[in-house]
């Protein structure tokens, strides 16, 4: 038989691995917002007293016996429903689980009520239990890694809840404690199996930003060769004019060499417009991920350049202010890529709205770039979504625009993107560190 102190400690030891990993799992879901790490918490808190319990730590009659097993058994499923996914991989399963809520529920009640469970009074939650290793089970057949340590964790506890069940008439210490082994490497292996899910999602998280950056990229791509399109259809009107002068001078005999090359270089002109513009797309489009020093009002005029005609043809004034004159030691594509989706949103709200003299005022500050248009403002029941993806208000719109801006921000740029109505309209803040 075990010494009385030294069980206590070894009690006490496991009740305070299991209370690790409940403040553990806890940070982690204030972190990242995931509710499977919250319901694996709540279940290890209710699930702390039934050790206890069993393990004549602490003694309590069979109504708070009751009330801490039904607590951590509902906790228990929607934890098992949220981690294994079983809605989408299981739908057949799901479905039990849903009734097995219920009628815990009903139980809860009756407890209350009647002083009276149903589920303890016919020992059904070890063989409820078993649920759970047959999900996990299929959801190791299915490929999904973590399943393994839930089948594990699982497999350990319900082992040791069995094993109490069958030798609950023995009142020998070195047989309960025997159960101590049970909780905490449920606990250890859920909580890896918690770890290993969060990597996963991580992952996903990343390659799903990545498709986006990819989206974003074709979305506004297409619009950059309608720009391009526009932008040399005058230069080529040009030197097709200027072509058709130089054939009627040479039936005329009145092609001499002061004409031909007066022409000549009027058509340079006109192909190093053309070619520059191409240099400005190919440049805006090139992955460089190197920080270069760039001023904040150049890289704004570049970006200016590439939209002109599209602003020419509605009529769009656009100021740029600078109070003060900022440099950046950043990623200037970068910088270019989120204001140039500002100011194609404000393009687009102008025209959706019919803006009459539409204007936008970019103001370059020490450590902030504002973009103010006065096309109305932002509804105030889309603030909230403004920047989500795939969130639009405009037909034939991705809507991953401003969502790429405010990742942009504050993935690569270190900085914020935000926004608030003002008088005339939306006012962009785009904010540096």
């Amino acid at each position: 038989m075990l010494n009385s102190s030294l069980y206590l400690v070894f009690s006490g030891a496991i009740v305070g691995f299991i209370f690790m990993t409940i403040f553990y799992n806890l940070v982690i879901y204030f972190y990242i917002k995931e509710k499977t790490f919250l319901y694996y918490s709540i279940m290890q808190v209710f699930m702390t007293p039934i050790i206890l319990f069993h393990t004549k730590v602490i003694l309590w009659n069979n109504f708070y016996y009751g009330l801490f097993s039904i607590l951590s058994s509902i906790f228990a499923i929607l934890f098992a429903r949220s981690f294994l996914n079983t809605k989408v991989h299981l739908p057949k399963i799901d479905f039990i689980l849903k009734l097995y809520l219920l009628l815990l529920s009903l139980d809860f009640f009756s407890l209350l009520l009647q002083n009276f469970s149903y589920a303890l009074h016919y020992d059904l939650y070890s063989s409820c239990g078993l649920l759970y290793l047959l999900m996990g089970y299929l959801r190791v057949r299915q490929g999904y890694i973590p399943a393994w340590f839930f089948l594990i964790g699982w497999t350990a506890f319900i082992g040791s809840l069995l094993y109490i069940d069958i030798v609950k008439n023995i009142q020998d210490r070195e047989v309960i404690s025997v159960f101590l082994f049970g909780p905490p490497i449920e606990a250890l292996m859920l909580s890896m199996a918690l770890a290993y899910s969060w990597k996963l999602m991580h992952k996903e998280k990343q390659e799903q930003q990545e498709l986006l950056i990819h989206q974003s990229k074709l979305a506004s791509m297409g619009e950059m060769i309608g720009n391009i399109a526009h932008q040399w259809k005058q230069p080529l009107t040009y030197l097709s004019y200027n072509f058709m002068n130089l054939r009627e001078a040479s039936k005329r005999n009145l092609l001499d060499e002061v004409y031909l090359n007066k022409k000549l270089d009027k058509a340079d002109t006109q192909l190093e417009f053309m070619s520059q513009t191409i240099d400005n797309f190919k440049d805006f489009y090139l992955p460089n991920k190197t920080k270069e020093k760039f001023l904040v009002e150049e890289a704004s005029l570049e970006t200016l350049e590439i939209m002109k005609h599209q602003f020419k043809q509605q009529n769009v004034e656009v100021i740029i202010k600078v109070n003060e004159n900022l440099e950046l030691n950043a990623y200037k594509n970068e910088y270019k890529q989120v204001l140039l989706n500002l100011l194609s949103n404000a393009k687009d709200i102008f025209k959706q709205r019919d803006v009459r003299s539409p204007k936008i005022i970019i103001t370059i500050n020490k450590n902030a770039v504002l973009v103010l248009d006065n096309a109305g403002g932002i509804e105030p029941h889309h603030f909230k979504k403004i920047f989500e993806p795939y969130f639009t208000t405009k037909k034939g719109n991705s809507g991953i625009g401003l969502y790429m801006s405010k990742m942009i921000m504050e993935r690569d740029m270190d900085g914020r993107l935000e926004v608030e109505n003002s008088e005339d309209g939306a006012l962009f803040s785009i904010s540096f560190k």
